[in-house]
């Protein structure tokens, strides 16, 4: 973009809300992609602690979206089309509507209390989404129970380095894991200290129950992970209803398993 033309950008997105370091950081992610604040703050020469507030303001202004990677946090210019949020909101502003806001408020507030905002599904694909849902596994609060299929080391293209940083984050949170496994010769990794006094497992014979899916379930989540290195397909059901009937689910199969030691 020339600078005339960038010059009349920025005017805009001033116009609408942004101050000027937010029009640049707009403008930077829209011309380069998706971008960590450090290399944000590389090419914008511009310091990260800046960064983080005036990222944070324009996620609200719903300009920039927020993605959770295994391998980092990234932030995403939103695509143009988004700025008619911005304008629709500056446009209610100037017409003089605030004699209107109670009643407004109280229509979204019904609204709000209608829709299952606490429920979503997101699903992943591949390799990368496979890892994904094994790193959000780690956002579990105290303890997680697994349906297992397999050890996460044998899934195929799980490395080594992979999933020795998933058993690392385990021990550093501290994170109690429940697996029921069909398999009897299933074992803990013991190549990271305090892994084993985390890791609990019992055997369930596969005539009484035989886990054909892989299921995860923490906090409000339900994983369903499918490991076919042809199609891997891997859903995170976000609802609380649905995790607590999961975890009566496996609760009542672990009550009727036996111990792994």
């Amino acid at each position: 973009m020339d600078k005339s033309l960038k010059k009349k950008v920025v005017t805009f997105l001033k116009q609408v809300g942004l101050n000027d370091e937010q029009a640049a950081i707009y403008i930077y992610l829209q011309e380069t992609g998706p971008n960590t604040v450090l290399s944000i703050s590389r090419g914008l020469q511009t310091g990260r602690t800046k960064l983080y507030p005036a990222l944070e303001e324009m996620v609200e202004k719903q300009v920039v979206a927020i993605h959770e990677r295994h391998y980092g946090t990234t932030y995403e210019a939103l695509p143009p089309e988004n700025l008619e949020f911005l304008v629709s909101e500056y446009e209610r502003r100037a017409s003089g509507l605030r004699h209107n806001l109670k009643a407004a408020i109280s229509a979204l507030n019904t609204s709000r209390d209608q829709s299952p905002n606490n429920s979503k599904i997101i699903e992943y694909k591949g390799l990368e989404g496979l890892k994904q849902v094994n790193f959000n596994l780690m956002k579990a609060e105290k303890e997680y129970y697994v349906f297992e299929k397999a050890n996460l080391v044998d899934h195929p293209g799980m490395t080594k380095h992979f999933v020795d940083k998933m058993h690392q984050l385990q021990v550093e949170k501290g994170l109690q894991s429940y697996d029921l496994t069909n398999s009897p010769n299933w074992t803990v990794n013991t190549t990271t200290d305090g892994l084993e006094k985390l890791s609990k497992a019992r055997y369930i014979d596969p005539q009484v129950f035989e886990i054909q899916f892989e299921t995860y379930i923490y906090n409000n989540v339900v994983t369903l992970l499918s490991y076919n290195p042809e199609d891997i397909l891997c859903v995170e059901i976000h609802n609380p209803a649905l995790a607590a009937q999961q975890k009566q689910l496996f609760m009542l199969a672990w009550n009727s398993a036996v111990s792994i030691k």
